[in-house]
């Protein structure tokens, strides 16, 4: 009976973290996008995310190669333009990859770059540095266009994914836990609730750190979970995310419970949301107790939410061993960014099996490519 109510309290939670998660998924604006500039043959009129500046020397096409300045490419670009005087070279700096370019000359150098020649010499023309737009472009991973109506050269750079790696061998990494699906007024003494960081229970373990978390399910099926925020982001803007990891559990497959199996009956999920997971204080639902319900939608057991998703449960891969073995896992998802540049991602377990349950998390690494 208590979890049918459980559910229509989630079901309530869900129809307004749906209305926001629909609203976060919406298309974003021009102004996000990435950086990138374009060109016209013969003009002095250049144009780059910041509007249209004007070149002190116009753009030319030789023999069949568009030429454009180095340097308002570079700015264009946000890329990093070196000048040696003395060996008369360039080099081009940008996410991570490197091109140097020597004048008057069609050989070029850097990142992955080998055996490779340039369409067209780099010249220097009345003081100011031309090069080939297209063959740099790709060797900065930036897309070139033709537009041949208006003879325009347009360049974008190519949208750059951020990693973040978590092991939590040296620290916690600014992770937090937090729990759900229990009454306000829990009895700590039963509930049993514990997440810190500490060695994984692993023989002969000495230097293996992760995220532990451990609760004891007395309230139909508690939601134990781990987040960490995610910065340094483009506010405001959609984003291919995905989250992969190592949840290290000891439970046999096939094992019988109350309420469920300990093993498949916990099921994990994980998830992307632009607003800090925490557990929501509910009141009065049905008569009920006032309760602790997660301010995202992550469904019900085995029932996906829209914002997080099953990922798998809790069933050890290889039963003939008798430790805490790791399980990878993995999830994918398409989300926007908060005003202020961020999102957070949340893992956790979900449980139908009212008992105990402990596991570790680490090796951690997120994944997040902007759109557009």
């Amino acid at each position: 009976m208590r979890q049918n109510k459980r559910k229509k309290a989630v079901a309530m939670l869900a129809a307004l973290t749906m209305t926001a998660s629909l609203h976060a998924t919406m298309a974003f604006g021009a102004g996000n996008a990435a950086p990138s500039v374009q060109f016209q043959i013969g003009s002095l009129n250049a144009v780059d995310n910041d509007g249209t500046f004007e070149l002190k020397q116009a753009p030319y096409i030789e023999k069949g190669v568009a030429m454009v300045p180095a340097r308002a490419f570079a700015e264009g670009l946000d890329a990093k333009l070196t000048w040696n005087d003395t060996d008369r070279t360039i080099q081009l700096e940008r996410a991570g990859l490197t091109v140097l370019l020597t004048v008057d000359q069609d050989s070029v150098t850097g990142t992955y770059v080998k055996g490779i020649k340039l369409p067209a010499k780099v010249v220097i023309k009345q003081g100011q540095a031309f090069i080939p737009a297209k063959s740099v472009a790709d060797l900065l991973a930036a897309t070139t266009t033709w537009e041949n109506s208006g003879r325009k050269v347009i360049i974008q750079a190519n949208a750059e994914t951020v990693t973040h790696q978590f092991s939590f061998d040296q620290d916690q990494d600014g992770w937090e836990g937090g729990f759900a699906d229990l009454p306000v007024a829990y009895n700590p003494n039963i509930y049993n609730l514990e997440f810190r960081r500490g060695l994984i229970d692993l023989s002969d373990n000495k230097s293996n750190y992760g995220l532990k978390m451990v609760g004891m399910n007395r309230s139909d099926d508690l939601f134990m979970f781990v987040t960490k925020k995610i910065s340094g982001l483009e506010p405001n803007m959609t984003y291919d995310a995905s989250v992969a990891f190592k949840l290290y559990t000891d439970v046999p497959g096939g094992m019988m419970g109350v309420g469920g199996s300990p093993g498949e009956s916990v099921y994990i999920k994980a998830g992307f949301v632009a607003t800090k997971p925490e557990a929501l204080r509910l009141d009065h639902v049905h008569g009920e107790e006032p309760y602790f319900i997660l301010n995202a939608d992550k469904g019900n057991q085995a029932q996906d939410g829209a914002d997080l998703k099953n990922v798998g449960n809790m069933v050890v891969p290889d039963d003939s061993v008798e430790d805490f073995q790791a399980k990878p896992m993995s999830h994918q998802a398409t989300l926007k960014s908060n005003d202020k540049g961020e999102l957070f991602v949340i893992i956790g377990s979900d449980s139908g099996f009212e008992g105990l349950t402990t596991w570790y998390l680490d090796d951690v690494q997120v994944d997040l490519t902007p759109k557009g």
